[in-house]
């Protein structure tokens, strides 16, 4: 498992490199065309998964799967749901069959995966303080408000214009990285949240200067709210990362121990 989660952490960030740089290989697996602030938050949640999957390898903490586990069983359950509810529109963006297939195969996957991990115990098994805690709560809402909101598909909720097939797997993404965050919030411990952080500073790093060029040379007035909001939190939450992981003595990344 060890090696399996680094060589999946190790593909994700080949396929963040791809997708970021905008390669022909990487944008082919996209199903549609789409811009280039679209396939930059790809990447953003490729290296988001990544971090975690490597973290979660190098220390063993294979509790920490099932956050992540939930995650994706949640995303690709709502996708599922939605290509199964508006079959008919959807046969213009994809080949229905063959997404269906896919998405019942992750989300049988992911519920393998928890079921697997469920007994696990936690390595790190010490409480994390209430600052992480109260901003969880925070990502929490935040993501399901604007998860909600792009599945239906509403105007000027992204920093830029999205397609409808793309607001709505966006907004399921969204939906799958609030229930993350909620299990680190029914699991406040450091080897269910440390992952989590890790993960949050890399899509953070990815986005920040982009979303800065944005905010200064592109964005169209309709979307220059959601970009401050959306910048501002980036920035907080990686502020967040930083010192929890980097700064903060009995927290950091690989520390062996932790002493709260």
């Amino acid at each position: 498992m060890r090696i399996l989660c680094i060589l999946i952490g190790l593909g994700l960030l080949v396929l963040c490199l791809g997708f970021a740089l905008r390669l022909p290989w990487a944008l082919s697996l996209w199903p549609w065309e789409d811009g280039k602030l679209s396939y930059l938050f790809i990447a953003a949640i490729c290296a988001g998964i990544a971090l975690p999957v490597l973290w979660i390898g190098l220390t063993e903490e294979y509790a920490a799967i099932r956050a992540g586990a939930l995650d994706f069983a949640m995303t690709y359950a709502g996708l599922l749901a939605t290509l199964v509810i508006t079959y008919p529109a959807v046969q213009e963006w994809i080949a229905p069959p063959l997404a269906m297939g896919l998405c019942a195969a992750s989300l049988i996957l992911n519920l393998g995966l928890y079921a697997w991990s469920r007994n696990l115990p936690f390595k790190y098994d010490q409480p994390i303080p209430a600052l992480l805690r109260f901003s969880f709560g925070l990502f929490f809402l935040a993501l399901v408000v604007v998860g909600i909101s792009l599945v239906l598909r509403l105007p000027h909720i992204f920093p830029w214009p999205l397609k409808p097939q793309t607001s709505i797997v966006f907004g399921w993404i969204y939906l799958g990285a609030a229930v993350y965050f909620l299990y680190g919030l029914i699991y406040p411990v450091w080897g269910n949240v440390k992952g989590q952080l890790a993960g949050f500073l890399a899509y953070d790093l990815l986005l920040i200067w982009p979303f800065i060029q944005h905010l200064t040379n592109t964005v169209k007035p309709e979307h220059q709210l959601s970009l401050f909001v959306y910048l501002s939190v980036l920035i907080y939450s990686a502020m967040l990362a930083i010192y929890y992981l980097f700064i903060h003595r009995e927290s950091r990344l690989f520390s062996s121990k932790v002493n709260l």
